[in-house]
């Protein structure tokens, strides 16, 4: 895959391409390892020989490896700090793996949406409680409110509230019901956010 590859900046792989294109009665085909092909057993025996008898060979690593080692490395860094942290959080661990979330359920993962414990962090509320009059953060309104009963979820005790929310975005009808709850509160946010001002 690397020889096709005519963009490639890795030294070894440009001097074979060379040869190729200087060499046109040679072809190159994919054999299946260790059936019975001489050249390909050859091969083997001879890359073995060279390993044994001690003398490095070594490749340089493609810039994908270090940009992968890199991004994991500080994912693990980010990760402990995170974890090891002052203040009390609630968004699950963090991963490189995409998650295929939309607006709704990122403004109630992270808590960044119209609920008054965010507002009031950036004076946009004078308080930082819901019309009903308990703390309005995104819990509240997913299992206590009365505003949103429609859909409310079993409420979850504190060692088990990050299983919780992994439930509910791993499974496709819970994720339908928290989208719908995170626009009723969007769109009716004048009747859930109570504002002394």
């Amino acid at each position: 895959m690397a020889i096709l590859n005519p963009t490639t900046q890795h030294s070894i792989v440009r001097e074979i391409q060379t040869l190729l294109l200087s060499h046109k009665h040679i072809h190159l085909r994919w054999l299946k390892a260790h059936v019975g092909y001489l050249g390909n057993e050859c091969a083997d025996q001879l890359a073995k020989e060279a390993i044994t008898k001690g003398e490095p060979f070594l490749l340089p690593k493609p810039l994908s490896y270090l940009k992968s080692e890199i991004k994991s490395a500080a994912l693990s860094i980010w990760q402990d700090n995170w974890d090891n942290g002052e203040t009390g959080r609630s968004t699950p661990r963090v991963s490189n793996k995409p998650v295929g979330w939309n607006r709704e359920e990122t403004m109630f993962v992270t808590g960044h949406g119209p609920f008054p414990s965010y507002l009031l962090r950036f004076n946009l509320r004078t308080h930082d409680n819901c019309s009903c009059g308990e703390k309005g953060d995104p819990i509240h309104y997913a299992t206590k409110c009365p505003f949103t009963l429609s859909w409310h979820f079993q409420t979850p005790t504190v060692p088990l509230k990050l299983q919780w929310l992994k439930n509910i975005l791993t499974n496709n009808f819970s994720r339908t019901r928290l989208r719908l709850l995170m626009r009723f509160i969007c769109d009716e946010n004048n009747l859930i956010v109570e504002d002394n001002d």
